[in-house]
């Protein structure tokens, strides 16, 4: 096995190195250091030369020239830990062979008899958890002290603050260490104070250490007058202190990445006049990037402030730092159009400006830039055309312009000065029309064109590159086959991803190893890839060919490879029949296997049980048949499995209750059948989606179901269960929360799969509103279903049903359910659709339905429901009468029966109707009669009463009559 070692440990300090030689040590510090070699772990052997007399030629050990005293005791452990292979390969396995090659145990007392000692360094071993020895202290001489990465944890012994001769103290635990990888044990203080008396302090690394108790830091750190380069990294402060004046004055490096500040940046920060290397990278700062004058900042040279939550323009200052070397502002939130300021950075090497908001242009005067050798816009709103000044910038290396709205053509003449150009990411609206026979002038190791116009034809020039490590044209209108020189570029490709083009044939076989076998990863989805595949390749991590037409029998891994490699491999949405080969079992660490919808059969082998490492089976929607064996219950580590929709039968084996970290549990369409098992409540806890629809279970639901509180998914239709629906459904959390809160959902998410190695694509399909709706890995930790149709459930709906106010679908459908609908059904805001068709339900339709105003889909028909239907509000607008037909007794909109005068549901008034018109009719009808009868009696009271009322009315109809007949007359004449 391989193992790199790391130069730090050999090189030390210099001026020590130089002042050091192998002269005869004294016998008191030769037993002390034996004695201190008696309390190490040492299974590397690293210190067999510690044995004889002279002890200045021990390893690790350099005597001083003019004393003979051990000055420099140095051990350093020169492998570097993989941190890829860790987070990618056989954790356990890495951890035993890395473990070795650490040293432990104690740290003996007996250091303190090197009372001249100058130097130590036993960084980067593993002492489990032990804390720093508090003689240390003693050790006057110290002038250098590295205990970093080396697992030591605990509280900081303030007796270090003795060492005042010490000028670089390393305490630090980095992420991406052995340490900090196995291991969640932290070094802490509940004061940095101790620090004051390192009078001579100059470097100073406490990257990874506990600061929240540690009020005093940023005074106690205020006072080491001579600190050149500081590195905190700390855990638990959010906040600077106030300080009235600084006195880093001789600061030149400052490291405060991947700590938790959530503050605007200090203004003292940018009063540090001799700063040269500032990195805030991967914080929470917000507010302006920086303030109106940077008259301070003239030395610097090296910014990263990316990954924070600056969301301002970029002020005009910024480009008066004529010495930067290196600006990182990618990942922020910085808005506005690129100022054309920018060109007066002559300086600047590196130019990182991506996953922000900027707009507008990509200024002319970038091409002012002529030392740019990386330039990243990547992920922004950049539109418009490519200006052509960028094209002249020689000394690019890496040019990413992707992701941006950028429109044009490029052409060969575009790429002619890019000479050195290892690095291309292009935009989605660009379109790349070079000639046939064009070759290009670069070698590149990184290709990112995805999206943008390519195809139909399969690109030429990528012949001529033959250093390519990173591969990405998916998407990009490909339409041809792959031709067969591709193999020679592809054979050292880490990532290729081809995926959402139309590329026909079969898919690149890529033979070779890249050499980075921890990163490899092909992406052949969503093609037309057709015919049988000749050998599995498993010399890499992940293999996606899903959504293609191949077909034949699923191949067998290629044994001449090693099996310990390919983590994620995915064939779904293909045409692969026959069985699955037990060869799949040799690949030792599955992690994902997916060989949904295609035509499989026979049965699941057994020694898929031995694949330890598994997370996500789907075997969905084959031919598959005969008992679901037992050895399933091995994968211990199983979070997802899925063997919907194939011919399983026989009982759920009992071995499955040990999947004890199961979310996602699909065994829906089969022909299983038993009662369902008590054990899934008692023993899966972590269920969040289960579905056991279409089978043939019987009996009555098991009441331990309500134990599954996470759970959110839940669908039994189509079985024969029988019985009530139990009240303790209500147990369900999950599905009482209207909005999952962020963390739930991440949670959720990331634990299905690492998020670091995996992109995995959870599926859930359920019939909702009607109709089959397939949720997929970006919306299933969203839904919140129960779905108990098509069995023989009987008595009320549980009003403790109503308490689930995050349920998205219910579906009680065709059963024998009786009584009322619950007066209450409102309080389920969230409802997208309800189903309670074909029942016995009688009674009146509540009110409270109305006020689902997310109820898109509603089925009442078939039941014994009577009474008026309620119109206010959202239910208005489901206006198709088969959602009540079969209900003999209901009336009113949207059926054609009509209601009987005045006759309203129970418990609904008529001041409930939609702007009240309903009401106003009613009452103005009904008013009607007795007005006019009113009316007509006070106006012949007056004319009873009053004698010269009487005499002009009858007046005035004696003259109207006459006027009348004389009419008549006329007409009668006219007409003869």
């Amino acid at each position: 096995m391989t193992l790199v070692m790391r130069d730090e440990c050999r090189i030390g300090l210099s001026l020590h190195a130089r002042a050091y030689s192998n002269a005869s040590c004294f016998e008191n510090e030769r037993q002390a250091l034996l004695e201190f070699k008696k309390g190490l772990i040492d299974k590397s052997n690293r210190l067999a030369s510690w044995t004889g007399e002279d002890c200045c030629s021990w390893e690790g050990i350099e005597c001083s020239r003019n004393t003979g005293h051990v000055v420099k005791l140095n051990l350093c452990n020169n492998i570097i830990f993989d941190f890829d292979r860790w987070i990618f390969g056989d954790r356990q396995n890495y951890a035993s062979i890395y473990g070795e090659t650490c040293l432990g145990g104690q740290i003996s007392p007996s250091l303190v008899n090197l009372q001249h000692l100058h130097y130590l360094d036993l960084s980067s071993n593993y002492f489990a958890g032990i804390r720093i020895p508090t003689f240390l202290g003693s050790l006057k001489n110290l002038r250098y002290l590295n205990l970093s990465s080396a697992g030591f944890s605990g509280a900081i012994p303030p007796q270090l603050g003795n060492l005042s001769a010490l000028g670089s103290l390393s305490l630090g635990d980095k992420y991406g260490g052995f340490g900090a990888s196995i291991s969640r044990r932290s070094l802490s203080t509940k004061s940095l104070w101790w620090a004051t008396s390192l009078s001579s302090l100059k470097y100073l690394d406490l990257s990874g250490v506990d600061l929240g108790e540690a009020r005093d830091w940023l005074q106690a750190l205020n006072n080491l007058r001579f600190l050149s380069s500081l590195t905190l990294q700390p855990y638990g402060i959010y906040s600077f202190p106030h300080i009235a004046h600084h006195n880093f004055t001789s600061l030149t490096f400052l490291d405060l990445r991947d700590s938790e500040f959530n503050s605007t940046i200090p203004l003292w920060l940018f009063n540090l006049t001799s700063l040269v290397h500032l990195d805030l990278s991967s914080n929470n700062f917000f507010g302006p990037v920086v303030p109106h004058s940077l008259q301070h900042w003239t030395s610097l040279s090296y910014l990263d402030l990316s990954v924070n939550q600056f969301n301002t323009s970029l002020p005009d200052p910024l480009f008066t730092l004529n010495n930067l070397v290196y600006m990182d502002l990618s990942d922020n939130q910085i808005q506005g159009p690129l100022p054309f300021g920018l060109g007066n950075l002559t300086s600047l090497s590196v130019l990182r400006m991506g996953i922000n908001k900027f707009e507008s242009k990509i200024p002319r005067a970038i091409g002012q830039l002529r030392g740019l050798t990386e330039l990243d816009l990547s992920s922004n709103g950049f539109n418009g055309t490519i200006p052509s000044s960028l094209w002249r910038l020689s000394e690019l290396k890496s040019l990413d312009l992707s992701d941006n709205p950028l429109s044009g053509e490029l052409h060969d003449v575009h790429f002619a000065q890019l000479t050195q150009l290892k690095m291309l990411g292009l935009s989605s609206l660009l379109a790349l029309n070079v000639s046939s026979l064009w070759v290009p002038p670069f070698q590149l190791q990184d290709i990112e064109m995805r999206s943008m116009k390519i195809g139909p034809k399969f690109p030429l020039w990528l012949q001529t590159q033959k250093k390519v490590e990173s591969l990405d044209m998916s998407n990009a209108s490909i339409s041809d086959t792959i031709p067969d020189w591709f193999e020679r570029v592809c054979h050292g490709i880490k990532t290729l991803d081809f995926s959402y083009n139309h590329m026909i044939g079969k898919p690149p076989v890529c033979k070779g190893n890249s050499g980075d076998k921890y990163g490899r990863g092909f992406h052949l989805e969503s093609n037309k890839f057709e015919g049988p595949l000749q050998l599995l390749p498993t010399d890499i991590y992940r293999l996606h060919l899903q959504s293609n037409s191949l077909q034949g029998i699923i191949p067998q891994p290629d044994i001449n490879k090693t099996l310990d490699i390919l983590r994620v491999l995915d064939l779904s949405d293909n045409h692969f029949n026959g069985s699955i080969p037990d060869s799949l079992c040799s690949l030792q660490m599955l992690v994902v296997l997916d060989l949904s919808n295609n035509q499989l059969s026979g049965r699941i082998p057994s020694c898929i049980g031995k694949l330890k490492t598994l997370k996500l089976l789907n075997l969905g929607n084959n031919s598959l048949q005969g008992h679901i064996p037992i050895s399933l219950g091995h994968l211990n580590v199983l979070q997802s499995l899925y063997l919907d929709r194939n011919k399983f039968t026989g009982m759920v084996p009992f071995a499955l209750r040990h999947l004890k970290i199961l979310q996602y549990l699909n065994l829906g369409n089969n022909g299983l059948e038993g009662v369902i098992p008590a054990w899934i409540g008692d023993e899966l806890s972590s269920l969040r989606s289960l579905v056991l629809e279409s089978n043939n279970f019987h009996g009555e639901i098991s009441m331990s179901l309500c134990k599954l509180s996470s759970l959110q998914v839940l669908s039994l239709k189509d079985n024969n269960l029988t019985g009530h629906i139990p009240r303790c459904f209500n147990n369900f959390t999950m599905m009482t929360l209207t909005e999952l809160d962020s963390i739930v959902i991440f949670v959720m998410v990331s634990s299905v799969m690492n998020s670091i190695a995996f992109d995995i694509s959870e599926e859930l399909s359920v019939f909702i509103k009607g109709e089959m709706l397939n949720y997929t890995s970006s919306n299933v930790a969203y839904v919140r279903f129960m779905g108990l149709s098509g069995n023989k459930l009987s008595g009320e709906i549980p009003v403790e049903l109503m308490s689930l106010v995050g349920l998205q679908g219910l579906d009680l459908s065709r059963n024998h359910l009786s009584g009322r609908i619950p007066e209450n059904i409102g309080n389920l805001s969230q409802l997208e659709s309800l189903d309670l068709s074909k029942n016995d339900l009688s009674g009146p339709i509540p009110q409270s339905l109305s006020n689902l105003d997310s109820l898109g889909w509603l089925n009442l028909s078939f039941n014994k429901l009577t009474g008026r239907i309620p119109s206010g509000r959202h239910l208005q607008t489901l206006d198709d009468p088969t959602i009540y037909m079969g209900n003999s007794g209901l009336c009113g909109e949207p059926l054609d029966k009509s209601c009987p005068d005045g006759k309203s549901n129970a418990g609904e008034s008529d001041g409930d109707h939609e702007d009240g018109k309903e009401s106003y009719f009613d009452w103005f009808y009904a008013g009607l009669g007795p007005g006019f009868a009113v009316g007509l009696v006070g106006f012949l009271s007056v004319l009873c009463f009053q004698k010269s009322w009487r005499y002009a009315y009858f007046g005035f109809l004696e003259s109207l009559l006459n006027k009348v007949w004389v009419e008549i007359a006329l007409l009668k004449r006219k007409f003869n």
